[in-house]
């Protein structure tokens, strides 16, 4: 009796559980494991199917266009994670959402892109797998899945300041039949500030240095940090940059100019 009475009080604790504690708590792949979904057509290119590629389309009053390749993309931002929640639910283009594996939403690349994200923070890098829409936040590039944002090294955190590169050569295997060289890219570091305040003047103190010796087009944005005790710092950063002597040119311009000494960064 006592059997019968503890197996009908499982069942009833089980039916009560929510979806999202119930999802399943699988240890994290090996690094490197990608989505194990991808489709590939008999020339060896990756299939990009019509489901999650509309463009334009609209999200939240918005309109966003979807880029029509994915060659040559590489962009500097803040990224952001998501996991249980969505763990489970179907992505933009009709895929499982696995919170385990390495993949990532973005607004505007083909679905689906492969690129390599680099942790800003720590130089902490990962390969992920496009596969769904988002964040739609005016300030975040991407959304990494759990086990992405772990590898990167802030999953116990909301936000990291990243950069993102597409991999041609995975994206477009008959295009590319030899590895593809990536060159290495340049950034400086100009200044941390707790005060989004702050960020905001150095910026455009710098940017109006730049207009006057027409360098006005190079990159210079503020970036986000979320600290272990979840401050946030707000970082400007400059670039991105074509090779070391133009990263020691404008260093040099930029402490000539009363800047301080910027933090140099080289991600690969």
């Amino acid at each position: 009796m006592r059997r019968l009475l503890l197996a009908a009080l499982l069942a009833a604790v089980t039916a009560c559980t929510t979806p999202e504690d119930s999802a399943p708590r699988k240890p994290p792949p090996e690094p490197g494991v990608l989505n194990d979904q991808v489709e590939y057509a008999e020339d060896g290119s990756v299939v990009i199917p019509g489901r999650g590629n509309k463009s334009p389309y609209t999200v939240l009053g918005k309109t966003y266009e979807v880029m029509p390749e994915s060659l040559g993309y590489l962009e500097i931002g803040i990224a952001s994670w998501y996991g249980r929640k969505f763990h489970g639910r179907l992505t933009s283009n009709g895929e499982t959402y696995d919170m385990f594996s390495l993949s990532a939403a973005h607004k505007a690349l083909p679905l689906p892109t492969f690129v390599r994200v680099t942790n800003l923070d720590n130089g902490s890098k990962v390969v992920v797998r496009v596969n769904d829409r988002g964040p739609f936040h005016e300030d975040r590039i991407i959304d990494l899945s759990y086990e992405a944002a772990r590898q990167l090294g802030f999953a116990d955190k909301g936000i990291a300041p990243v950069v993102v590169e597409a991999l041609d050569e995975m994206n477009y295997p008959e295009k590319f039949k030899e590895p593809v060289a990536h060159p290495h890219t340049y950034y400086l570091q100009l200044g941390v500030f707790s005060s989004a305040e702050s960020a905001e003047r150095l910026q455009q103190q710098v940017k109006t240095v730049l207009a006057g010796k027409q360098l006005a087009h190079i990159g210079l944005r503020i970036l986000q940090s979320e600290q272990d005790d979840h401050q946030i710092l707000n970082k400007v950063w400059l670039g991105p940059l074509v090779d070391a002597a133009q990263q020691d040119e404008l260093a040099s311009l930029l402490e000539a100019e009363g800047f301080g000494k910027p933090y140099r960064v080289e991600v690969e």
